[in-house]
């Protein structure tokens, strides 16, 4: 062959094709790779298993069983061929997330044990001896959930994987559409939260709009010439959205507006001394906040949802109190909420004792997916209190109910429909979160795929916490919003970057 000839075009085809080689990941590839990993998880399992037997002590069993865990997603994730996805697409950041949430749960067994009395005060709750297994077989069901999720997602998007770095493609779309669309989210945050005004059966839409306005908080501090002042104003913007969700109570909320900031400062400032700063600081106000969350709902939750007082006044009668708060008290508060090993445990002893309910979890999903522009006395979706209800052995009504538990994602699939539902739903949940995001490629370049791609990374971090009713119908409802928005800020004449994809033909 006589290279000299070959076009500079035809080279950069060569070379792409060759790349899209190199990524491809088919589904015999990602048999392998699941076959790999259940080889780690299973060799760890089953020492976890005979050293119970052999009567060491159940925390530290349970440790070796999520250090298991860890090294199946991290074999899982290493063998992905992600290219420069490797970090930030949903697959690879779900398993590193993962991962990282094992390790963490493997300590939490180390220092505090199994929490297995968590369970046990609820009276209604059978809990079956050896308790170990119970916890053996909740984390199993939640490893194999995030293997398959991330294969099969991984599997659908194929050689394109690059095409859904948030980072990798994050380049910056028009100004003004980010700057409108966040004082749209701003405008969302004042009328529901300040005001009480509902949206009606506008109220998905709004939501969604609110999350598209954090994602556009991270374009926004784009702009900025250096990066220290691209982290101040993506911290700047997320200040009135963070205090407007105090008053809720929900750390998610209040969280959710500052991550932008988080990611520009994680990939600008790249130093052990800058990230090991931050790290630090960010456990600190995780602390302060699980103490301030604590205290809104007591003051707060017993009364219907209503306040009674001004966000300031909240803030200011917590700052009295939070000087009696124990540190102690606070992060022994943290690890359990981050630890959803009782949480696993729980549904599945729910389901083999008590016995499956397809209805009650898979059911809502049909009726939710028709608006309630179209539906207006649709019932309100609580699929958090009715896991409540059903801890509390249903004694308890769901209209009396003021807290929501969560089931695990994959331990949820499992109490709707056994082991057929944890493995079919989970390819499921990933070919369709797959398939939107390549259809949200195609058909709304720029800020639309941009914005979802950050949506979809930041959803890993909760992604264990997500009810399957919401985790299915947000993907549909995502789609519609997103070409809505693509439809009217055409409309009002803005274009996305004809640029935006700079990976992935």
């Amino acid at each position: 062959m006589k290279f000299g000839h070959i076009g500079v075009a035809q080279a950069i085809n060569m070379s792409d094709n060759a790349r899209s080689r190199a990524l491809s990941f088919k589904a015999g590839h990602a048999i392998q790779v699941l076959l790999l990993s259940g080889l780690v998880y299973g060799f760890f399992m089953a020492l976890a298993f005979l050293l119970s037997r052999l009567g060491v002590p159940d925390g530290v069993s349970l440790a070796i069983a999520h250090l298991g865990s860890f090294g199946a997603l991290l074999t899982c994730w290493r063998y992905g061929k992600w290219g420069r996805a490797r970090y930030d697409s949903f697959g690879a950041a779900l398993l590193l997330v993962a991962a990282a949430l094992r390790l963490f749960a493997m300590i939490d067994a180390l220092i505090y044990g199994t929490r297995v009395e968590e369970m046990y005060r609820y009276r209604t709750l059978p809990v079956s001896d050896p308790v170990i297994d119970l916890l053996f077989k909740g984390e199993f069901i939640t490893t194999l959930g995030l293997l398959l999720v991330a294969c099969s997602w991984r599997w659908i998007v194929d050689e394109k994987v690059e095409r859904f770095s948030f980072f990798g493609n994050a380049q910056r779309v028009p100004l003004k559409l980010a700057v409108g669309i966040y004082l749209a989210a701003m405008f969302v945050a004042i009328v529901s939260r300040e005001l009480g005004v509902s949206f009606g059966p506008l109220e998905q839409l709004s939501s969604l709009l609110y999350g598209f306005g954090i994602a556009a908080i991270f374009f926004i501090g784009m702009h900025g010439r250096a990066r220290s002042l691209q982290v101040v104003i993506a911290g700047l913007l997320a200040v009135p959205l963070s205090f407007f969700a105090l008053r809720g109570g929900m750390k998610e909320e209040i969280f959710f507006p500052l991550i932008p900031a988080v990611l520009l400062y994680w990939i600008r400032f790249r130093s052990f001394a800058a990230r090991g700063l931050a790290l630090v600081l960010g456990f600190i106000i995780l602390a302060g906040s699980q103490v301030f969350v604590h205290y809104v709902r007591d003051t707060t939750w017993g009364s219907a949802g209503d306040v009674g007082m001004s966000t300031s006044e909240l803030v200011s009668e917590f700052g009295q109190q939070a000087r009696q708060a124990k540190s102690l008290d606070a992060i022994d508060s943290i690890n359990s909420r981050i630890n959803l090993t009782i949480t696993h445990a729980t549904s599945v002893t729910l389901a083999d004792n008590h016995g499956f309910e397809p209805v009650g979890i898979f059911g809502m999903i049909p009726g939710s997916l028709i608006p309630r522009l179209f539906w207006p006395g649709k019932p309100i979706m609580q699929p958090g209190l009715m896991q409540t209800s059903r801890i509390l052995g249903e004694s308890v009504p769901v209209s009396m109910i003021a807290t929501a538990t969560a089931a695990g994602f994959s331990t949820e699939l499992y109490l709707g429909g056994w082991w057929f539902g944890v493995v079919l739903g989970c390819v499921a949940y990933g070919a369709l979160l797959a398939w939107s995001q390549n259809w949200v490629w195609k058909n709304a370049p720029g800020f639309g795929h941009q914005a979802l791609c950050f949506l979809v990374l930041y959803r890993t971090l909760r992604f264990d916490e997500i009810h399957i009713v919401y985790a299915f119908t947000t993907v549909i409802f995502t789609m519609i919003f997103v070409w809505m928005l693509n439809r009217v800020t055409r409309a009002f004449g803005f274009t996305p970057n004809s640029s935006v994809i700079a990976t992935g033909k």
